[in-house]
């Protein structure tokens, strides 16, 4: 596969890219490094592997997506809002807070004022995740980190990856995971493989499905073409028959299903959206061609 024209792309336009992976049919396609390979924050692109964690709570019976988070929490909140926050506007951040919050415990995620009804509107928060998480420990005594260890981690040879906590020590959720390029790659054949690894059905195939198509519309939040496709559960649809999970400097996890291909990028870039767009513009055509 030839991606000379991406590392063109990228080197031309000066963006801090460290290195990318591209698998098709299983395989390894193509990978180029600009930088020697090591672990570095995944930032939101964490968000994806706090999503699995919940559908193999579901698969388990230990959660439901109706599950109320204050119930779960066993907290009680004056707002009746809170009382229908359920688990499922937490997976499509449709919690009601009105702003991008980052919170460092239990107690200001729940200090937060919900000014609309969950449901009614997608506002992207770390806060939704965050206590994804909280729901996630309170129901199976593990932190996220240590529930997903011999659930997903180890399967895919990713042993004991660093996960930051919050101050009263749950698996921040969000963001805060530390994984290599070829390890966020193995992550993207494991959804391509809808759930199943090595014969092993880690989470449903269901799951996945439910999880990477649109749950809900997010148009009204700014005019990209790549972000107003809408949001499933913490997985962002896109364009190409794609969904994918991005972090804040770059890091990206794009999944074609139909041309059953990733791929996984990591960077230290604030300018991240000309990453994805290469994507398409110089990715995507190989990705096709490699079809025919």
């Amino acid at each position: 596969m030839n991606i000379k024209p991406y590392i063109d792309e990228i080197e031309k336009r000066k963006l801090h890219v460290e290195g990318i992976t591209v698998i098709q049919g299983g395989k390894e396609r193509a990978r180029h490094r600009w930088i020697p390979e090591h672990p570095r924050t995944m930032y939101s692109v964490s968000k994806g592997f706090a999503s699995i964690a919940a559908g193999m709570a579901i698969d388990e019976g230990r959660l439901r997506l109706c599950d109320k988070v204050t119930g779960i929490l066993k907290r009680q909140e004056p707002d009746p809002r809170w009382d229908s926050l359920t688990l499922e506007h937490l997976l499509t951040m449709t919690m009601g807070h009105p702003q991008f919050t980052r919170p460092g415990s239990l107690k200001e995620a729940l200090s937060y004022k919900l000014t609309s009804d969950p449901g009614s509107c997608f506002i992207y928060d770390n806060t939704c995740t965050f206590l994804i998480s909280a729901m996630l420990t309170e129901v199976t005594g593990l932190t996220l980190r240590d529930y997903l260890l011999d659930r997903l981690f180890r399967p895919l040879n990713i042993p004991d990856p660093e996960w930051t906590r919050s101050a009263d020590g749950y698996t921040t959720g969000a963001a805060g995971l530390t994984l290599t390029t070829s390890q966020m790659a193995l992550f993207g054949r494991f959804l391509l493989q809808g759930g199943n690894w090595e014969g092993r059905q880690l989470v449903s195939r269901a799951w996945i499905e439910a999880a990477t198509r649109t749950q809900v519309p997010t148009r009204q939040t700014q005019d990209d073409a790549d972000c107003d496709l809408g949001y499933g559960y913490q997985f962002w649809t896109c364009r190409h028959g794609a969904y994918r999970l991005d972090g804040r400097e770059g890091q990206f996890l794009v999944i074609f299903p139909a041309l059953d291909a990733v791929a996984a990028i990591n960077s230290t870039e604030k300018n991240i959206m000309p990453i994805l767009w290469a994507v398409w513009d110089h990715i995507l055509p190989e990705l096709k061609a490699a079809c025919h």
